[in-house]
């Protein structure tokens, strides 16, 4: 709605060959990542796949995969172990700092198990407050209330930084700019059957009242556009 997986997936592609170390795009709809089943080999995978994290920690998990086939079909918490914190140990934290360290997570909230998306917080959260691990994460999502429960934790406060799109961004001023330059397309598209309408259409008292309902969300203004554009009816009305 506010542009969170817009965000993560600018992030993602700008330092896919610098900073990131791996990610995870959450989505309802997709019945392999609307769960925590594989979010932890997925990220082994791409650690293992990483052109500069590959060639460090490959030995290490292949090893533990070896040892261990089993491993993929383990708990969350031993996966995070066994996948993750102990082969990213094996490296100094003087190696550490010059190496990949950003986890892109995208659309906690849909995760359709609530339970979990609570779950891989507190394996983050107890990870980065015993020093296991030396990566960051990035972590967009809806405030959904057990999400921001979770980020309301004591342990968690020194940790996180938090940032609400729709403020930090002034997505009103966006929103409004996006009504103007679509309204006005509507208005040409439509030709004589606008011809009649002012340039302006359909007025700024009008379009200001819509970014308030927005509230923040493009998706609404969205929503609305299409509604207003449909051939079969005039937008005027």
């Amino acid at each position: 709605g506010v542009g969170k997986s817009a965000v993560a997936q600018t992030i993602s592609e700008e330092f896919a060959k610098s900073r990131l170390a791996a990610s995870f795009f959450f989505s309802r709809v997709d019945s392999a990542r609307n769960h925590l089943r594989q979010f932890f080999t997925t990220v082994a995978l791409q650690l293992v796949m990483s052109h500069v994290l590959g060639p460090l920690l490959r030995d290490y998990i292949d090893l533990t995969i070896r040892h261990n086939p089993n491993i993929i079909h383990a708990n969350l918490e031993e996966q995070f172990q066994e996948l993750i914190v102990k082969p990213c140990s094996q490296l100094t934290t003087g190696q550490w700092e010059e190496l990949p360290r950003l986890i892109v997570i995208d659309g906690l909230d849909e995760c359709l198990d609530i339970v979990s998306q609570e779950r891989l917080l507190s394996i983050i959260r107890t990870a980065r407050l015993s020093s296991m691990l030396p990566f960051k994460f990035l972590i967009c999502s809806r405030p959904e209330p057990r999400i921001r429960n979770a980020f309301n934790h004591q342990d968690f406060r020194t940790m996180v930084t938090r940032c609400d799109l729709g403020d930090a961004f002034e997505s009103g001023k966006d929103i409004a700019k996006y009504f103007r330059e679509e309204l006005n397309k509507i208005r040409q598209d439509h030709g004589s059957t606008m011809a009649h309408v002012p340039e302006d259409w359909p007025g700024e008292g009008i379009i200001q009242q819509l970014v308030q309902r927005a509230c923040g969300q493009f998706i609404y203004a969205a929503t609305v556009l299409k509604y207003i554009e449909d051939y079969h009816s005039l937008p005027t009305e």
